[in-house]
């Protein structure tokens, strides 16, 4: 297995074998740190691993109650928002799943300290093949802690990236960046939204019931939440039509089966990373739902209400960019939804 750099400094000042299932687990879990990683974000997992090997660290052999470490995990940059799911089952979930060991080799363990149950660290991971448990539950704390650094680091790099465009030319040179096939999911959905939605909200509706006029105004486009929330599948939602938006990088029929179905088969626009027109992505659609039955087709194709590609998103940036009043707004909207969605408060 090839180790990112990260892990290999880690290696050589911790001095442990890179045989110890722990190494290739955290190989994995942080690949997230090179900046424009495709790979997902997940701290939840790598939070409750650090906290239980953080009282190991500093000789609390007996573990911490759950709603002491929850509060601790809390505490970590970006954790605010982390549920109880990583404590409770999912760390020694996906550890089993990726290590293929024994249920004693799970990294959480119960423990007792005076009648108070507790979590704590498997010493049995720790010590395997006669590793040096010290060792190896600080190369742990200490991959983390470095994790964590790049990561604020490139976020801010980003940051600063943004903030520092002060014409067409850099923002343009910014957004070829977020729509390229491997950029970071979060930023092509970031700026999607931050294009789309002065397109839409230059655009007027006017609705009524039994003829009664029950609005009149501009569309609104809402953000849902963040890239890696669990929304259900919605993205963006235009108001005060009710339409919804998916943000993806895939053409597999089987994912966009997924979304419709997590809504009850309500039509969706999709927005898709793709250097191709809608007609385009459409026909590769079409080929990948040529595995499923007649009738599947005939319910699941019809709910495509749009599809918009890279094309559309670069034609409507680019009328944006023309008037310096928008090209402002747009950097600010990008500033703010970045901010919003990696969860730096300032």
């Amino acid at each position: 297995m090839e180790y990112s750099e990260l892990i290999q400094n880690n290696l050589k000042l911790s001095q442990i074998d890179k045989s110890h299932p722990i190494v290739p687990y955290l190989n994995k879990k942080t690949l997230a740190s090179r900046e424009n990683s495709k790979a997902r974000r997940s701290l939840g997992n790598l939070y409750a691993l650090y906290v239980v090997c953080e009282d190991f660290n500093l000789r609390n052999t007996n573990g911490s109650s759950f709603s002491s470490l929850m509060a601790r995990m809390k505490k970590k940059p970006f954790g605010e928002k982390l549920q109880n799911h990583p404590l409770d089952n999912r760390l020694n979930d996906e550890f089993r799943r990726l290590s293929k060991l024994e249920d004693k080799y799970m990294p959480i363990t119960n423990g007792d300290n005076d009648g108070t149950k507790t979590r704590k660290i498997s010493q049995d991971l720790l010590s395997f093949k006669s590793s040096d448990p010290k060792k190896v539950s600080k190369f742990i704390t200490s991959v983390i802690d470095d994790y964590i650094d790049e990561i604020t680091s490139n976020q801010n790099r980003f940051l600063k990236k943004i903030e520092e465009c002060s014409n067409e030319e850099e923002l343009s040179n910014l957004f070829e960046e977020c729509v390229d096939q491997s950029s970071d999911a979060r930023l092509f959905e970031i700026f999607s939204y931050c294009v789309l939605y002065p397109f839409y909200q230059k655009q007027s509706v006017s609705m009524r019931i039994d003829n009664v006029p029950i609005f009149d105004g501009k569309l609104n486009l809402f953000r849902a939440g963040r890239t890696n929330a669990n929304d259900g599948g919605i993205d963006f939602i235009l108001q005060p039509t009710g339409r919804i938006f998916q943000v993806t990088e895939t053409f597999d029929f089987k994912k966009y089966f997924l979304d419709f179905e997590k809504i009850n088969r309500y039509p969706i626009t999709f927005v898709i990373k793709f250097e191709g027109n809608e007609k385009e992505a459409w026909e590769i659609i079409k080929s990948s739902a040529s595995g499923v039955t007649h009738e599947l087709r005939k319910i699941y194709l019809p709910l495509f209400e749009e599809i918009i590609t890279n094309v559309t998103l670069r034609n409507i940036f680019k009328e944006l960019v023309k008037d310096e009043k928008e090209l402002l707004q747009l950097k600010t909207n990008l500033t703010k939804t970045y901010k919003l969605e990696f969860g730096i408060y300032s």
